[in-house]
């Protein structure tokens, strides 16, 4: 079985690419998605949050109050190495159970969308890295698009991740996504006929 992880900066587009990976009947498995059930109501991360950032940081129905925690360790990040104690090695673990019950299975190919995997160092972990890059520029439109949040918060997530060019120099192979749709998925499709 390939292992494939696909990773890049915030708001370049990771998950228009997984979406299209899963339209064409692949499997993608998102790190941010199991990190959040983690730290939903009743998720297995919440007692350590309780534990290590209080009552402030828990919404009234028991899961992550994620603007305050954002906030938080955007803006010290001293806390978020003490968050992904708690949340990334769980999901990392997670990770290599699925590569395992997956492989059993049969599948050919198995995708991962993890948005920080050279800042954890788990990039040799795959058989191919994909490194989706948009301009800031664009980055930042999307972001506050999407999220409509803060300019200042978004340049700080920004700053926090590893820098493009960094990324671009350990792909496997880079999808560019700053024009159309259609030339992006012809990126996409020609990345699938190399695997």
């Amino acid at each position: 079985m390939k292992t494939i992880a696909i990773t890049g900066g915030i708001g370049s587009g990771k998950s228009t690419v997984t979406d299209y990976l899963i339209s064409r009947g692949y499997t993608v498995i998102d790190a941010d998605r199991m990190s959040r059930e983690m730290t939903s109501a009743g998720g297995k991360a919440m007692p350590y949050i309780m534990q290590h950032f209080g009552p402030d940081y828990i919404n009234e129905d028991g899961s992550l109050n994620r603007p305050a925690m954002r906030d938080l360790v955007f803006s010290h990040p001293r806390y978020k190495a003490v968050l992904e104690e708690g949340t990334t090695k769980v999901v990392l673990e997670d990770i290599e159970r699925i590569k395992a019950e997956k492989s059993e299975a049969g599948e050919k190919a198995l995708f991962f969308d993890i948005p920080l995997l050279f800042e954890m160092h788990q990039e040799d972990r795959y058989d191919e890295v994909w490194v989706v890059t948009a301009d800031t520029d664009i980055r930042r439109k999307r972001i506050m698009e999407r999220d409509n949040m803060d300019s200042s918060i978004i340049e700080l997530m920004i700053d926090s991740q590893e820098e493009d060019d960094v990324r671009l120099s350990r792909a496997d192979r880079i999808i560019y996504n700053n024009g159309s749709m259609e030339e992006l998925y012809s990126i996409i499709n020609e990345a699938l006929q190399a695997i």
